[in-house]
């Protein structure tokens, strides 16, 4: 069995990008399973943080990255950019410098919108970012209108090109 530890970049209660790790585990090919990871307890990155002084938060992330065979990335994309959520895991992620929990692993990038524009730049910033980390993005999946992709009382996709670019995505790692 293989594991891919996901994150959602976003914190809003009905996030779009966490509904979305939610419909994971029913399009995920056998033998590959899907552990959320909740970002809401790992503070702001500090260097003064790390060493002994880990949060046990951070310590959980770092571990559960370190044991899986890939991450995925389900950033929203704020302003043209990151998240300040995704940026923080990333930074937890990839320290020490040369190092980090992150380096060497195959890397999924989910970004939806519900306006026009799919969170494309997110997608290419991330996509441009890991491989510094020696990290393989195996797969992007952008997704425009994604309120009217999800079914509105549950977190399934109803959009079947979504739900096969998310398969797609999934049966690379």
């Amino acid at each position: 069995m293989k594991t891919i530890v996901a994150f959602s970049g976003s914190t809003r209660a009905a996030s779009f990008h966490t509904r979305i790790i939610r419909a994971l585990p029913g399009l995920a090919p056998d033998g590959l399973q899907i552990a959320h990871f909740d970002l809401a307890d790992v503070p702001f990155y500090n260097q003064d943080l790390e060493g002994d002084a880990q949060p046990s938060a951070v310590i959980a992330m770092r571990t559960a990255v370190a044991e899986a065979d890939g991450v995925l990335f389900a950033a929203p994309e704020y302003n043209g950019s990151y998240s300040a959520l995704t940026k923080n895991t990333v930074d937890w992620l990839t320290r020490p410098m040369g190092g980090g929990a992150l380096r060497g692993k195959k890397v999924m990038v989910v970004s939806v919108t519900p306006g026009p524009g799919g969170g494309q730049r997110i997608s290419k910033t991330l996509s441009e970012v890991l491989p510094f980390f020696d990290n393989e993005v195996v797969s992007v999946v952008n997704a425009a209108t994604v309120h009217e992709k999800i079914a509105a009382d549950s977190d399934t996709v109803t959009d079947a090109d979504l739900a096969v670019a998310l398969r797609d995505g999934l049966a690379s790692f």
